[in-house]
């Protein structure tokens, strides 16, 4: 019996430890490699970790038959340009299944981030609720989640003089850029040549991510002034946004209006301003909120982000990310940038200051993504600053990055110390919000372009397309190729709306007539072959003259006013307006007779 009870005894302790070593096992398995090491190699407690889920709950896809219950018709608009009609939502659109998200908040410190695109939620834990969570058989993944930490290469010195202009008008042909660096960083990139045909960003909505943004009425952004629609803190979980003056240089870069000092691409763009990070100095910060502003954005029917943050340095004795990951597939941001871009959104991200490297990458997340706009940066001498991180990618075929690059060396933007300060900078951060400006730019021309169209473009234009590499990409971006390039793809074709507004009258002076012009980008009044016109004839008795042509007299907005010069009376005239877009020539007829009783 002393013998059967030892065997027994065993026997269940073999059982305990073979089930103990499959749990084990089972927790392991669903690790990702910067976790396992982590939690191997040092001694943290705390961690801050994406839980990726199996499901989104029962019949979830049932949702997606009512694709405004998911997202804004504006969101279903842009995706229009790169998804089939029946397909707008997919299951990525779909939000995460609640009661996965109550079972991961009763088992962790703090839940964080809900990311329906990941099907994931980012949570503190401590590291035996790692194990705890690893357990949940709705639980797929645990990986930590992406940590930045701020580099010293990006510099920001006040060292400008205020000076003061009375110059406000946005007017076409009469911007003044100012001096020195503020005129380079718009010339190189000829943006300038743009603004001269009445090409701002109108009707293109910009998102920018940052870790704050100070000084909001600053002159740059309230002459014309800047319009803000919506602006949230990630962080903070509201819509008052933390100071940061990194935030106000990149936004000044893009969208700052200050004739005779500083002139952005995309000016009259409407601006939507994220806060992703927390930068009380030089410290860490996870990534999880970029996601969450990615998310926002989209719902909001943004075109462009403007994303001048990266992430792959860490302190000593973390354990995380390395060049070796930057292959577009492993980071959670990198993925989320791609599914941004697959849903219409334009992805402009800095390459990263991490300067060059001989035998491997120098890339921040998610400047590696295959379908993100990647930004290095050049000196105003159109050399590479040497600071600019650089490809390639370490996926197989590796791929070049950046894509294309603009000015990161003394930059000219907006300061923090009052509405009319100045500052220099140095940065990757400055170069993203340029091409950004210069693809919204592009968008207002064409609104049907996709993503991978303006990357296309620029890289077509850029000054080392000939010869692309990991230092420069495609070269310097090319504004007015690129945007000329984009209303060649236009295939919509202009509207013309106009009402007749009498058959007979008894004015022998000058008619003014009106018309609202319609195009799927900006219509380009400036350029005399493009600008709308009148063609009229007259009869007085004794034949029809031949039709005589004008231009427009004026311009609000997008209605166009025309005159036809005065007439004797008992006169017949007959007009029509036209409107020529690169190959579409668009005429309106309608015949208008007027009967001018003696």
């Amino acid at each position: 019996m002393k013998n059967i009870l030892i065997l027994l005894g065993v026997i269940g302790i073999c059982l305990v430890l073979l089930f103990a070593f499959n749990i084990v096992n089972f927790e392991v398995d669903k690790f990702g490699p910067a976790l396992s090491k982590s939690l191997k190699e040092t001694n943290t407690e705390k961690f801050t970790v994406w839980v990726f889920l199996k499901d989104k709950g029962t019949n979830a896809e049932a949702q997606l038959s009512n694709p405004l219950s998911l997202v804004t018709q504006e969101s279903l608009n842009r995706r229009s340009k790169v998804l089939p009609k029946n397909k707008l939502v997919d299951y990525t659109d779909l939000p995460v299944y609640e009661p996965y998200i109550n079972f991961l908040r009763e088992n962790s410190l703090k839940v964080r981030v809900k990311s329906k695109w990941l099907n994931s939620v980012s949570v503190e834990v401590n590291r035996q609720q790692i194990y705890e969570i690893a357990n949940f058989d709705f639980v797929k993944k645990i990986e930590l989640v992406e940590i930045y930490r701020k580099n010293k290469n990006e510099i920001i010195v006040e060292n400008i003089s205020n000076n003061k202009s009375n110059f406000d008008s946005p007017e076409v042909d009469s911007l003044n850029y100012g001096t020195g660096n503020a005129v380079i960083q718009i010339s190189q990139i000829k943006v300038n040549l743009v603004h001269n045909e009445g090409i701002f960003g109108q009707g293109v909505k910009v998102a920018v991510f940052d870790a704050g943004f100070s000084n909001l009425g600053h002159e740059a952004f309230t002459t014309l002034p800047l319009k803000i629609e919506r602006r949230y803190d990630f962080h903070d979980n509201d819509t008052t946004l933390a100071n940061h003056s990194h935030g106000t240089a990149t936004l000044s870069l893009i969208g700052g209006y200050k004739p005779t000092k500083l002139i952005g691409p995309a000016f009259k763009s409407t601006f939507y301003l994220a806060r992703t990070e927390v930068d009380p100095g030089e410290m860490n910060y996870e990534m999880d909120h970029w996601i969450a502003a990615a998310e926002w954005a989209d719902s909001l029917g943004v075109d462009v982000i403007s994303s001048s943050l990266g992430y792959l340095e860490f302190d000593s004795g973390q354990i995380s990310y390395t060049w070796q990951d930057m292959n577009g597939n492993t980071l959670p941001i990198t993925i989320a940038a791609d599914l941004a871009v697959n849903k219409g959104i334009v992805v402009c991200n800095s390459a990263g200051n991490n300067g060059y490297n001989a035998s491997h990458n120098t890339l921040n997340g998610p400047a590696d993504g295959d379908s993100v706009l990647t930004v290095g940066g050049v000196t105003t001498s159109n050399t590479y600053w040497t600071t600019s991180s650089v490809g390639p990618t370490t996926d197989n075929p590796p791929r070049i990055k950046p894509d294309v690059v603009a000015l990161a060396s003394g930059n000219y933007i907006a300061g923090t110390s009052n509405t009319s300060s100045y500052s220099n900078g140095s940065g990757t951060s400055f170069s993203c919000p340029l091409t950004a400006g210069v693809a919204s730019l592009m968008l207002c021309a064409n609104k049907d372009l996709t993503p991978m169209q303006v990357v296309r473009i620029l890289r077509k234009f850029g000054s080392n397309s000939s010869s692309p590499n990991n230092t420069l990409g495609w070269g310097i971006i090319d504004a007015q190729k690129s945007v000329d390039s984009a209303r060649q793809l236009d295939t919509t074709k202009p509207i013309i709306l106009h009402t007749q507004p009498f058959t007979t009258t008894n004015i022998t002076d000058t008619i003014t007539l009106k018309a609202v012009i319609k195009d799927n980008g900006i219509i380009r009044y400036t350029r005399a072959n493009e600008a709308p016109r009148i063609y009229y004839r007259k009869n007085s008795g004794s034949g029809w003259s031949t039709f005589t042509g004008a231009l427009y007299s004026s311009v609000v907005k997008d209605t166009f006013y025309f005159k036809i010069p005065g007439s004797g009376y008992i006169t017949q005239v007959e007009y029509y307006l036209q409107h020529r877009i690169l190959n579409y020539l668009h005429h309106l007829y309608q015949h208008y007779r007027q009967v001018v009783v003696e």
